[in-house]
């Protein structure tokens, strides 16, 4: 099997041993959930400069009084006071500056922030949900590749077996039976090495995804050379193994963690505040900001400056409709917040019984859980070839060797995803 990595001169190199934490660096610089968070995070932070600008000021220029035909006649008289002073036209320029009151603006910018805060924590939020599913796919690649080995070692055991039983039938020393029950499981073996193969080449995938090149199967793909299975050297691709240094945990504690550190939780939290400023900026618009200006006027050849001060009339509770939509958006807020405690602490529950769970199954496996099974498995092969067994009961031994070795793959496996479910529960760190 080739690992095909190469993304064209400007992409990024990846590793063609693919390690854990490369898988981990390559996620956070290109996975796409994650870029389409990050760049929330920059939309809100231009919304943030936007709710710090101050209203610019107006400029009005106009002419009034304009009588074109004396206008065309005399155009001198345009800058003049002429005998009637009523067909005088009116020049005038106005700047006008809207003076926000309330603190409006202060508000805005409050809310504003808060809302940076969010968009961060959800920046946060999608990155350990983006890192949860690399680290299924990273270590079901590993328990797939694990368990390949074991089927294609338990293959070659037969194959060996086979010929054995092949010489003994030409001899007349083994019933065609015998012969015939090796070939039927040597088939149910290269089933179960064709099933692992296929899983670690989709893990192999589902990992390339998460890292940003998931989408070029031509050029960036887990293929399998001419046709044939992958060797020891392409199994190595994936970097890593399902061995962990186990950890002494307590509910409690996790349920202060995930309440404490989840960024989903973070954000919900951060949401109730901003939505309280929301409350505040409606109320806000009770307050009638003001506008004041200077104004310059030119009639015929008279100049004027004014003074002008804009109020606006308070007619009806205008401002009643946004404090009411305002206070709903609290309300929203709030009950998002409680459900969002409410699934950080499902969540630390279910991966805590996980936890325990799976820890109590490895325990039950030891080196000595293995090596029994392989000594009964030779024992029984022994007394078959010399005649003491029957064929099946090698195959049963021969079966639970293989299913013992199996389950312990599976035993590491459960147990080193129920730490990063831990930690996916509780948004901090648990996996040494």
């Amino acid at each position: 099997m080739v690992l095909f990595l190469e993304m064209g001169a400007a992409a990024q190199s990846v590793p063609t041993k693919l390690s854990l934490a490369a898988a981990t660096d390559l996620l956070m610089k290109r996975n796409l959930a994650v870029l389409a968070a990050r760049y929330n995070v920059d939309a809100v932070r231009a919304q943030r400069i936007a709710a710090g600008l101050r209203p610019n000021p107006t400029l009005s220029v106009s002419a009034t009084q304009l009588t074109i035909p004396r206008l065309f006649a005399n155009p001198s008289l345009a800058l003049r006071t002429g005998d009637n002073v009523a067909a005088n036209s009116t020049y005038t320029v106005e700047v006008d500056q809207l003076i926000e009151r309330g603190n409006k603006r202060g508000l805005r910018v409050a809310q504003a922030e808060l809302n940076v805060r969010v968009a961060e924590a959800q920046l946060r939020d999608a990155l350990r949900q983006q890192l949860f599913q690399l680290r299924q796919a990273f270590f079901s690649a590993v328990l797939a590749r694990e368990n390949l080995r074991v089927a294609r070692e338990n293959l070659a055991h037969f194959e060996r077996t086979e010929q054995i039983l092949q010489a003994q039938y030409r001899e007349g020393y083994t019933a065609g039976v015998d012969l015939r029950r090796i070939e039927i499981q040597k088939f149910e073996l290269e089933h179960e090495a064709a099933t692992a193969e296929q899983g670690y080449q989709q893990a192999v995938r589902d990992v390339l995804n998460l890292i940003g090149v998931g989408d070029a199967p031509s050029n960036a793909s887990v293929q399998l050379t001419g046709g044939q299975s992958a060797n020891d050297a392409d199994l190595q691709i994936i970097d890593g193994d399902l061995d962990v240094i186990p950890v002494l945990l307590w509910i409690d504690d996790l349920r202060q963690m995930a309440l404490a550190n989840r960024p989903d939780v973070q954000a919900a939290r951060l949401a109730v505040d901003a939505a309280k400023i929301g409350v505040q900026l409606a109320a806000a618009q009770r307050v009638r900001d003001v506008t004041i200006g200077g104004q310059y006027a030119r009639n015929g050849s008279d100049n004027t400056v004014g003074i002008v001060l804009s109020v606006p009339l308070k007619v009806g509770p205008r401002a009643q409709a946004a404090i009411e939509q305002a206070t709903a958006l609290e309300l929203q807020a709030e009950a998002q917040l409680r459900q969002a405690e409410t699934q950080a602490l499902t969540d630390v529950e279910k991966a805590f019984i996980a936890y325990r769970t799976s820890r109590d199954r490895l325990r039950a496996f030891s080196s000595d859980v293995l090596r029994a099974a392989e000594d009964v498995r030779r024992t029984e092969e022994i007394a078959y070839r010399e005649g003491a067994k029957g064929l099946l009961d090698f195959l049963d031994a021969q079966r639970a060797y293989n299913q013992v070795r199996l389950d312990y793959n599976q035993a590491r496996y459960d147990f080193l995803m129920s730490l990063y479910q831990l930690e996916y529960a509780t948004g901090t760190s648990i996996v040494k």
